[in-house]
């Protein structure tokens, strides 16, 4: 089905049940190992513990933000290093549906897949797309993500599907914002007042505002996508 991707500005399944674990004789110890290794097992429990419960606040503190100043609530997505794709795919799907060419019928089958094509193809025709700085976006590049501008194209397409998928990061969230043509507005976890940020595609003017993506981010951890709550009435009127 046909793209949603916008031209380059000119230079300049069914889930499966598992069996339950056997059961150990009574008296027997689930872990078996040396002292040392009884004390490592330990603290990584620990560790994991510890991790799953600041994690746990970061949520709530989202949670509670978006709660106090937004009409916004979390909508969850995919959790296997595609979420920032699949939240955009989320967004095209359930906010936009009828605001790009093929309709909501096309962009019904949208997924992280589709968004990975677009973001993918614009980087690659648009390589030398001049940020605010004035600085080319491929100068910009991880060589953690790929050794050449190609190849990180293709890690983001996600052509080679037994290598761990690239995570999103920066650039393709500039990418995304200017191939839809839409600002992308990401709410955080950060602590402090700077918790939200705007990336605007170019040319993009603020006094003929449109509805922006709404993502939400675990920092450093998860993308999730962001929608309007079920009770809330809008405050504010912007065109599509």
């Amino acid at each position: 089905f046909p793209s949603l991707i916008a031209s380059c500005p000119p230079p300049p399944p069914a889930s499966h049940r598992h069996a339950a674990p056997p059961m150990r004789p009574p008296g027997q110890s689930h872990y078996s190992g040396s002292a040392k290794e009884e004390n490592d097992l330990a603290r990584a429990l620990a560790e994991s513990a510890a991790m799953a419960r600041h994690e746990d606040s970061k949520m709530t503190r989202l949670r509670e933000r978006l709660e106090t100043y937004t009409e916004f609530e979390l909508e969850d997505v995919d959790n296997t290093g595609h979420c920032q794709f699949d939240a955009v795919a989320h967004q095209i799907k359930g906010r936009f549906a009828n605001q790009y060419s093929g309709g909501a019928a096309n962009a019904a089958r949208y997924t992280w897949r589709e968004v990975r094509r677009d973001v993918a193809n614009w980087l690659r025709a648009c390589g030398d797309f001049r940020l605010e700085n004035g600085e080319r976006i491929k100068d910009f590049l991880d060589e953690e993500d790929g050794k050449t501008w190609e190849e990180f194209t293709d890690n983001i397409q996600h052509l080679h599907e037994h290598k761990p998928p690239t995570w999103g990061n920066h650039l393709t969230l500039i990418a995304a914002a200017n191939c839809y043509q839409r600002p992308i507005r990401v709410w955080s976890t950060v602590p402090g007042n700077d918790w939200w940020l705007q990336i605007n595609p170019k040319h993009y003017n603020p006094q003929n505002p449109i509805r922006p993506f709404e993502l939400a981010h675990l920092y450093e951890r998860h993308y999730m996508s962001v929608t309007e709550r079920k009770s809330a009435k809008s405050r504010t009127r912007m065109s599509v």
